[in-house]
């Protein structure tokens, strides 16, 4: 016999039988499993019912998961079946442990990001990896899920005013600084190898790096301290207090000589949490000054 589980319904909604509300970090609910499952199906009917995607691009994307996923060798001559395809990977999502079901989710979100351009013009692009996004993380939101889908990599952060934060700032004009915002979230994001270290002076330099580009300060004279002072000169008023702020977590971070302190923030003892902290703190003053320069020099 199967069973009722809607979250959001009756049962959940009056106390009934409530559905889960704990944040899910190390293992996921049969629920969510389903949900997870059901939404790749969909994210592939939807795709691949495009008239412009044929059979062959269906093969490539089961090879792309084989190979990378489940490190099968490819035979580029077979045939490989639709229906023993989802059989596997639904056997992962629904058995597997949590690690190997955001893996796979992720192969996913990241082949389809890349692939969705296939045939589109940039803009359309751009709105469907954004479609995509939003799919994964209203999955991700909805069911308690203590991970986000942030430039095609699955962060283990689950607050919407952190992730939209991080994703302002992905979406900033200024390469330099979109860079490092990037390569500070994949240092993060990276469950195997995480980089706390490496991922904090990532996210510093996004600072710089659009300090640098609105001051046009480099080298020595590059300190933060002087590019705040100087963007202060040119009109942007930057709140006292936010100032103080950030030059006294700076400190934390770096020397005058951008030399990192072992042990304090940003050194080979850095944690989870501190790097989690300086991205999403780092991506909201970036995010501020921008909005103050774009202020001040309108």
């Amino acid at each position: 016999m199967l069973r009722v589980s809607r979250r959001g319904g009756f049962s959940d909604r009056n106390g009934i039988s409530p559905e889960n509300t704990e944040i899910q970090l190390r293992d996921f609910d049969k629920r969510t499993r389903v949900q997870f499952a059901n939404l790749i199906v969909q994210l592939y009917g939807t795709i691949y019912g495009d008239a412009h995607y044929t059979h062959d691009d269906k093969q490539e994307l089961f090879k792309y998961v084989y190979g990378e996923v489940y490190t099968q060798t490819i035979d580029v001559s077979r045939y490989y079946s639709e229906q023993t395809f989802f059989k596997n990977i639904n056997e992962t999502l629904m058995n597997d442990n949590y690690d190997a079901v955001l893996t796979l989710i992720e192969t996913f979100a990241q082949y389809w990001y890349q692939y969705l351009g296939k045939y589109s013009t940039y803009s359309e692009y751009r709105k469907q990896r954004n479609e995509l996004h939003d799919r994964f993380n209203h999955i991700f939101k909805k069911e308690y899920v203590g991970y986000r889908l942030i430039n095609g990599k699955i962060s283990p952060i689950s607050d919407e005013m952190e992730v939209t934060s991080i994703k302002n700032a992905l979406c900033s004009k200024y390469e330099s600084v979109r860079e490092h915002i990037a390569k500070a979230n994949t240092l993060l994001a990276d469950r195997d190898n995480p980089d706390y270290e490496n991922s904090i002076k990532e996210s510093i330099s996004a600072v710089e790096a659009i300090c640098e580009i609105f001051t046009e300060l480099k080298g020595k004279e590059a300190t933060l301290g002087n590019m705040l002072k100087k963007l202060e000169n040119k009109g942007v008023v930057i709140h006292g207090g936010l100032k103080t702020a950030f030059n006294v977590l700076y400190g934390y971070t770096s020397d005058a000589n951008g030399i990192r302190h072992a042990g304090d923030i940003g050194g080979p003892a850095s944690t989870f949490e501190e790097a989690k902290f300086m991205l999403v703190s780092c991506s909201a003053f970036v995010n501020y000054l921008i909005g103050v320069w774009s202020a001040t020099t309108k």
